[in-house]
């Protein structure tokens, strides 16, 4: 990327030396040889650091740094490690190559035009005949005739200089009288100019190179210098227009730099500080000093920006989206050195992701050997695999997040790299990577490693001899039936080979191969290669698979229920032909959902649930049809309660489910939501929740009832009454909860029986496979295998990592992809709003439930004897002080400073919080949690240590609160940051955060949602998920109903709590007082 402001700082840091000064250290041989490597473009980087000049040549198999010493002598000491240098002492041609380079960046593009003009200078002074000159003599000079300079400016003269950088003058002098064009004065007349006017004089022939014309076309830096001469003195215009001041004072400017939230571009404006002109100013630059023109008047600017900014004197300068991150790193901070910038647009606002590069490996040669590169392709940018380059210094634009950014990703052309060395081909870089040599090796690599890699999603390109040899060679193809099995619920298959020319090859001949490590047979004269990889991973599929013989030999049965993941497999390899029967195809295409999932009738709930909700609660009704299980994992706030509800409501598919309950087991904190939300949304179901001390009179209900809801902490205690019933469908919520296979969380939830299950979460589960195991083990159990087969085969392959680690995750992945179901909010973002807003209800614990019910009773009797008494206007405090009580309480009891109070039980919506937390941080959620009470952000900060989470913090306590703020938005490593309503509520700029919590209602809604706006930062398209905690049958409740009731009387405009208690009635106080 080229430089916005080109070699910011170059005009402090002029080199000093040229090229003939670097020819002439070298020698004419190493200064050729130097010129080449410049001109190859072996220089990768270069740094000059006064006295030191270093940088990084791509020379050798690991390239090499170099490095030389300016002497203030004006000669140089070289510091290259090569020979030339260490054993001969010369300047080497890598010295050259750095020289020649950093002459290319830091040298004064003026250096030449300056040389010539001052030789131009001397040599006319040498030749001048002042006979040609306006004569001058002294003011004093009994026979002087006294006189001015008369400069005017033509009238379209701004034009000029904004646009040539140039101005046109008509010069004249003034005496006796008249006004004479200065090359029309006599040469003989004594003119008597006082000191200003006679430097004026000298200028104007120093920029004529001669006598002084009447009529000239000046640059900025000699147009700077007349202004100089003119301070307090007016400047005249052609056309009639009034006069120019030329101030004696200076003016300050600052640069303001925005973001352009329809491109993402910043946009640079040059100001003047404290000064509003009625025009856009000019400015004029020159080599030292510049002015700026506004208001019919030239002021001399406080300082000038160095030579590459001052682009920003002429126009706005406009960085392009795609040289943002790089303007942000390096020259935003050398801007700010130079000029005072006024933004809100910094560094740490950007997210700079790595990318994902596709790579193409290009091989030539002969059957008798290999060579390769590798390249890592990132969309145009073609870049040699971990060499370091400067093309590789790219941003790729998120198109969704305006301060979103994909960089080159290093790490991935690492591994690619080692992805690629048990080819054959090794080396740290693309472009420095061993031969492959040997008819055996060659023949291994192109049997067994092309098609491999080609897997990957590399592409590979043959180059010389070897691709005629490719395009004629045979290719061992294996070919797969797949037939109906006699058996319902069973397919059979059975497999052989045969090479391109249709001959059949045995499984011996082929299994010899194997045996030595071989990805080619000769067979009748010809080679025939092996796709090694396709045929190992076929076999894989179908051991894994495989149920017991088939109906003749060769042959075996599958369950339907791997119709999908054998399907999948099969499609990946390239090396495979599959010979299918159409309803076998099908059922397999249904369950990984490449067809389209029939629709069905929604009822009322049709025009409530958004598409891809729609999908899902077909896709669930497909599994139930198919008699599978499976996992719904979409991501948090995208409605899984609701598009589990609309199924449960539907009338199941088989038989012997119909007519009996469906059980919910989910955490504790989330009884009470799944009920509130089969009340809003499923009304018809008859819901019984079974939890608290009085649940043992429920039991004879749940014959009787549609769905029951429990949690797992009960579910272990009371496991002998579920198992009493079978259930039409068992569904588990947070399914975390039984990852442990070996809990009594995991196995309660296991002897349940039930027609259909299915689990829910919001984390991406195939990332955590230690627990995957258990929860697949509720679903169908034997499907992932027993657990020590699949902690063999998929385990311990991917916690250790490498290119085994990424066949088993695929390989886990297909297996999974039919019966789990995961959507982000930006795949569906089409049918999402700005924010997901939402109301998380928790009922007071037993011990806040008690001091509540004591608090409300004993205020309401002061309080209706106050108002009795007193009137209702002057209890305001008093009801605030009670209001204040009762909030805190719903919080955590240990806000209240209660003596004696330990409490086993202190804070029900605690519970609740981090059972959200755990659940957005499992799904790599970054979180900002505002409550209003500093004390309950301290309890919540001590928990957080506890649990050894990382975390920021601010209230309005907080003195290095931009500190604060630039740790959150730069280490992503942090997820949570617990931020005091008041202190945080607007004038933070933080990145990154997705998800919000309340911790506690605020009176007034609008405080929230500017709060909540904190995550919906500048230019980010994501949805942003907003969570309410309230508790329920409390005071919280009636402030969140009253809330939207008075919608219209609560507005921006309320935002302290003492406006809001000052708009509350005495009704108002009864209601929030009730239980």
């Amino acid at each position: 990327m080229d430089s916005i402001f080109p070699t910011i700082g170059s005009q402090a840091m002029a080199l000093p030396f040229t090229q003939k000064i670097l020819k002439d250290w070298a020698g004419w041989k190493a200064f050729r040889d130097g010129k080449l490597l410049f001109e190859r473009g072996v220089v990768e980087k270069v740094e000059y650091e006064h006295p030191f000049i270093s940088g990084q040549l791509a020379v050798g198999i690991r390239g090499m740094r170099s490095k030389f010493e300016l002497l203030s002598d004006g000669f140089v000491e070289n510091h290259c490690p090569c020979r030339d240098n260490q054993e001969k002492g010369l300047i080497c041609a890598h010295l050259v190559a750095l020289g020649l380079e950093a002459i290319r960046l830091y040298s004064d593009p003026n250096r030449e035009a300056k040389a010539e003009k001052e030789k131009r200078r001397a040599q006319r002074q040498e030749q001048m005949d002042e006979s040609q000159y306006i004569r001058r003599v002294p003011e004093s000079h009994p026979d002087g005739i006294p006189a001015t300079i008369h400069i005017t400016l033509k009238q379209s003269w701004r034009d000029q200089a904004r646009e040539d950088n140039e101005v046109t003058l008509r010069c004249a002098a003034e005496y006796q009288g008249k006004k004479v064009s200065l090359n029309e004065v006599p040469k003989d007349l004594p003119l008597a100019f006082n000191k200003r006017d006679e430097n004026l004089l000298f200028v104007l022939e120093d920029i004529a190179e001669g006598p002084a014309k009447g009529k000239i076309t000046i640059s900025a830096d000699d147009f700077i210098n007349i202004l100089r001469l003119h301070r307090g003195h007016p400047l005249h215009v052609g056309g009639n227009e009034s006069d120019l001041k030329v101030t004696a004072g200076i003016i300050h400017t600052y640069i303001r730099m925005i973001l352009d939230e329809e491109t993402g571009e910043l946009v640079l404006s040059i100001r003047p500080r404290d000064n509003a002109c009625a025009e856009t100013p000019l400015y004029i630059a020159g080599g030292r000093t510049g002015w700026m023109y506004a208001d019919h008047q030239f002021t001399q600017l406080e300082q000038l920006l160095p030579g590459p900014m001052r682009a920003i004197y002429k126009n706005e300068v406009r960085v392009p989206r795609t040289a943002v991150p790089a303007f942000m790193e390096k020259e935003f901070p050398q801007l700010r050195e130079a000029i005072h910038v006024e933004t809100r647009i910094y560094p740490d606002l950007f997210s700079l992701e790595p990318a994902t590069p596709r790579f193409r490996l290009v091989v030539s040669g002969s059957r008798a050997s290999l060579s390769a590169k590798l390249y890592a392709e990132y969309g145009d940018v073609v870049l040699r695999a971990a060499r370091e380059e400067s093309s590789g210094h790219f941003a790729i634009p998120d198109p969704d997040d305006l301060l979103g950014y994909r960089v080159r990703n290093m790490d991935a052309e690492k591994q690619a790299l080692e992805k690629l060395a048990p080819t054959g081909f090794r080396g740290h870089r693309g472009d420095l990577l061993t031969s492959i040599v040997g008819p055996r090796d060659v023949l291994n690599f192109l049997g067994g490693s092309v098609p491999k890699l080609r897997r990957y999603g590399w592409r590979v390109e043959l180059e010389g001899r070897v691709a005629p040899f490719m395009d004629d060679v045979d290719f061992a193809t294996t070919v797969i039936h797949v037939n109906e099995s006699a058996d319902e619920g069973f397919f059979e298959v059975g497999y052989e080979y045969e090479n391109t020319g249709g001959q059949s090859l045995t499984d011996a001949e082929i299994q010899r191969a194997l045996n030595m490590g071989e990805a080619f047979i000769e067979k009748n004269g010809r080679t025939v290669l092996l796709d090694i990889d396709a045929i190992e991973t076929a076999r894989e599929v179908f051991d894994d698979c495989a149920f017991g013989e088939g109906s003749g030999a060769g042959k075996f049965r599958m369950n339907d229920i791997y119709a999908a993941y054998v399907q999948s497999s099969l499609n990946a390899l390239d090396g495979v032909d599959v010979e299918a029967a159409p309803d076998w195809m099908k059922k397999a295409q249904a369950q990984n959902r490449t067809e389209t999932v029939q629709a069905e009738s929604l009822g009322k709930l049709d025009q409530v649930l958004r598409s891809y909700q729609k999908e899902g609660v077909y896709w669930l009704r497909f599994l139930e049809r198919s008699g599978f299980s499976g996992i719904l994992a979409d991501e948090m706030g995208l409605g899984k309660t609701l598009q589990t509800l609309t199924w449960l409501q539907m009338e199941r598919n088989d038989e012997s489910a119909r007519g009996k309950p469906s059980l919910i087991v989910c955490p504790t904190s989330l009884v009470d939501n799944w009920g509130d939300e089969a009340e809003k949304f499923t009304p018809n179901l008859r819901v019984l929740k079974i939890h608290g001390a009085d649940r043992h009179d429920s039991w004879d209900k749940i014959s009787e009832s549609d769905l029951i809801v429990t949690s797992y902490a009960l579910l272990r205690r009371d496991l002998d009454k579920y198992l009493e019933h079978e259930f039409s469908v068992a569904v588990l919520d947070e399914a975390q909860h039984i990852k442990n296979r070996t809990t009594r969380n995991a196995k309660s939830a296991k002897k349940i029986r039930a027609v259909h299950k299915l689990v829910l979460t919001g984390t991406p589960i195939e990332n955590s496979v230690a627990d995957l195991w258990s929860i697949m083990d509720f679903l169908m159990p034997g499907y992932l295998s027993n657990h020590k087969a699949f902690r063999e085969h998929y385990e311990l392959p991917i916690s250790r990592g490498g290119p085994d680690a990424e066949l088993a995750q695929i390989k886990l992945r297909r297996k999974l992809n039919p019966f789990l179901m995961r959507r982000l909010k930006r795949e569906v973002a089409k049918d999402l709003p700005e924010k997901i807003q939402r109301v998380a209800h928790c009922t007071l614990s037993k011990d806040q439930h008690m001091v509540y019910k004591q608090l409300l009773e004993n205020a309401k009797r002061k309080i209706n004897d106050m108002v009795e008494a007193q009137g209702f206007n002057k209890s305001r405090m008093q009801i605030l002080k009670t209001l204040l009580r009762l909030r805190q309480t719903c919080c955590h009891l240990e806000l209240l400073k209660l003596e004696n109070l330990n409490s086993e039980y202190p804070s029900a919506k605690m519970e609740l919080f981090f059972e959200l937390v755990n659940e957005a941080l499992d799904a790599r959620h970054r979180i900002l949690v505002f409550s209003q009470f500093t004390s309950m952000l301290g309890i919540l900060r001590r928990e957080l240590e506890e649990r050894g989470m990382k975390y920021c913090y601010l209230d309005g306590a907080t003195k290095d609160r931009q500190e604060i703020v630039k740790q959150f938005n730069t280490d992503r490593s942090i997820p949570i940051f617990l931020i005091s309503l008041k202190a945080g509520g607007s004038g933070l700029n933080l990145t990154g955060a997705d998800m919000v919590i309340h911790y506690d209602p605020w009176w007034n809604p609008a405080v929230e949602d500017q709060a909540t706006d904190r995550a919906h930062r500048i230019g980010q398209k994501n949805t942003v998920y907003s969570v309410k905690l309230i508790t329920k049958n409390s005071v919280e409740e009636k402030v969140l109903q009253m809330q939207q009731r008075k919608k219209g009387v609560i507005d921006a405009t309320l935002e302290k709590e003492g406006d809001f208690t000052q708009s509350l009635s005495w009704d108002d106080v009864q209601e929030l007082l009730s239980l």
